[in-house]
């Protein structure tokens, strides 16, 4: 009996091998995203951090600086990897797998964001005090001018609406009008113009407008050419790649050969294609050192569960830091030097490994199953879930039907023998939806 797997935020992880034993190869993927949700939730620490008054971290400023390129044009190429299919499906297949999954986590995860902010903006001093009507009118019109913490999630939505609409485009027309744009939208809007600053642009059109156009190019080139990209990475020994990755660390971090560039139109595009192949090298040099490419990997596929949650356990441990200072309202003696830096990289892994404890929680207990996957009647199986860890290889790298026994490596025909009772085979969980 054949099994659809169900459609998952990441669009997927990759397969490697037409045989459904995922391929070890192919490890560098989810190595990827783990990194770029690792950089994520480290600059958005330091950031809120010097909300509480902190004292400034160079090398935490430096390290997102350096990174900046690559953090989020990785995480949009990776994210487009395994699109493809989602790209070519009908419309309502789309809406149903993808979008209506994407949106509903977008806006409720929002509330939580509602709560910090009201608490975060009287408690903390570098925070602007907010109260409820004002939150609740930014949510509402959110799912057309994203704010802040969410809108990779309400980028992702536009990106995946745009590569359907524009799938009959050729591949070069498209991309080189994706360019054109990402090279216009970094190189103008991003640096100011017609006496704007780039922080009244920002505020004017949202988060997410301001940003998202520039990283299009990037979610279709990985949509358009997955299987390329794949292949290449494949054919290049790793020690090539190794070579790129210290290339590009040297030139672009040590270096930084770009700056007082940026400011010319194309420079800001170039580096970010630049940081998307040294991302991917160095995310397949990482397979060198097998305990960290598999943790980044297993944090790859689970990224949904950390981005939605980690705001709120850092902002939370933030205000409990300033708390504990001084009645001077000086805050925590962890936020000063020499304690500062490790109190950056203890946040950041609380937020990640609760992230992590969330997503568990809610793939485990029916009650919080909602918090990742848009809830239905009571009576039926969930037919849209947002599994978020590794999605099941199928032949031709794409994500169709598979059944269950060749996916654990079983010969096809295989049949497993079943329990005279119920006639369910066994080892299959009876509950539904979590076979």
């Amino acid at each position: 009996m054949l099994r659809t797997v169900r459609p998952t935020l990441s669009s997927g992880v990759p397969s490697g091998a037409s045989s459904g034993v995922p391929s070890a190869r192919a490890q560098w993927v989810d190595t990827a995203k783990g990194l770029s949700i690792v950089l994520v939730v480290l600059l958005h620490t330091s950031l809120w951090l010097r909300q509480t008054d902190m004292e400034r971290i160079e090398a935490f400023s430096t390290l997102n600086l350096a990174f900046e390129d690559l953090r989020m044009p990785l995480f949009f190429a990776m994210s487009g990897l395994f699109a493809t299919k989602w790209l070519r499906s009908s419309w309502r297949e789309l809406m149903r797998s993808k979008i209506v999954l994407l949106v509903w986590v977008f806006l409720l995860w929002q509330i939580p964001i509602i709560v910090y902010r009201i608490i975060g903006g009287e408690l903390l001093p570098g925070m602007v005090q907010t109260h409820l009507p004002q939150q609740l009118e930014t949510w509402a019109w959110s799912p057309l001018r994203a704010n802040a913490e969410l809108w990779f999630l309400w980028a992702l939505v536009a990106f995946f609406l745009a590569g359907r609409l524009l799938r009959r485009v050729p591949t070069g027309v498209l991309l080189l009008g994706a360019a054109a744009v990402s090279v216009l939208w970094s190189g103008v809007l991003w640096q100011g113009f017609a006496g704007w600053e780039p922080g009244e642009i920002r505020h004017l059109l949202g988060t997410g407008f301001h940003k998202a156009p520039a990283y299009l190019i990037f979610f279709l080139a990985a949509a358009r050419g997955s299987s390329l990209v794949r292949d290449g990475v494949a054919r290049l020994p790793r020690t090539v790649w190794a070579a790129v990755a210290a290339g590009w660390f040297v030139a672009f971090v040590w270096l930084d050969v770009l700056d007082g560039h940026r400011e010319t139109i194309g420079v800001e595009f170039f580096g970010q294609v630049c940081g998307v192949i040294g991302g991917v090298a160095l995310a397949v040099t990482l397979q060198w050192i097998p305990v960290v490419a598999r943790g980044l990997a297993h944090l790859g596929r689970h990224t949904l569960e950390v981005y939605v949650s980690h705001t709120t356990v850092v902002v939370a441990v933030c205000c409990m830091l300033y708390l504990l200072g001084g009645p001077d309202g000086t805050g925590s003696p962890l936020l000063a030097a020499p304690w500062g830096g490790w109190t950056v990289a203890a946040v950041a892994a609380l937020a990640i490994g609760v992230g992590l404890l969330v997503g568990r929680a809610a793939r485990g207990a029916p009650a919080l199953r909602p918090l990742l996957e848009v809830p239905g009647p009571p009576w039926t199986a969930p037919a849209r879930s947002l599994t978020v860890g590794p999605t099941l290889p199928t032949r031709g790298g794409h994500h169709d039907a598979i059944r269950p026994d060749e996916a654990r490596g079983l010969p096809a025909g295989y049949s497993r023998p079943t329990t005279a009772a119920t006639g369910r085979a066994i080892g299959d969980d009876p509950r539904p939806g979590l076979r």
